[in-house]
């Protein structure tokens, strides 16, 4: 008799937890439509597609509502031509000796304004530390 009310309470939990597991999956697929459902009003307020082009487009997408804005926007935004550097050696070695002497000058520039910064830190903790000295003396003196 125990085992059969043991076997019994195995299968109502198993049925309890396969019911629990339909439920959240059921829950799941409501928030999943409900996505679908916020993604095409956004593209419908975006773009001037009806609900059925929307819902063709983010599917063409996989549900990237950015390239489907941007594909009402410009059709052939993917086909972008990046534009090459062309010039003579002579305008590439100057071009090199510019970068580099920039980078040169934005480092000195970040070193300098970062001693500063130290240099006023240190002005700070050493007024601080004057009023503290002077306040322990003023209470020196009281005692």
């Amino acid at each position: 008799m125990d085992e059969q009310e043991k076997s019994n309470e195995i299968v109502e939990v198993k049925d309890a937890s396969g019911e629990l597991q339909r439920q959240k999956e059921e829950a799941m697929k409501q928030k999943i439509e409900a996505r679908k459902k916020a993604l095409v009003d956004l593209v419908i307020r975006q773009t001037d597609y009806d609900e059925d082009k929307a819902m063709i487009k983010l599917i063409e997408w996989n549900y990237n509502y950015l390239n489907v804005i941007k594909e009402y926007m410009n059709p052939n935004f993917q086909n972008v031509k990046k534009k090459e550097k062309t010039g003579t050696k002579n305008q590439m070695i100057y071009g090199e000796i510019r970068s580099f002497m920039d980078d040169v000058n934005k480092q000195a520039l970040w070193r300098k304004r970062q001693k500063e910064k130290l240099e006023k830190k240190r002005e700070a903790y050493i007024e601080y530390l004057k009023k503290q000295q002077e306040a322990q003396q003023k209470q020196d003196k009281d005692k």
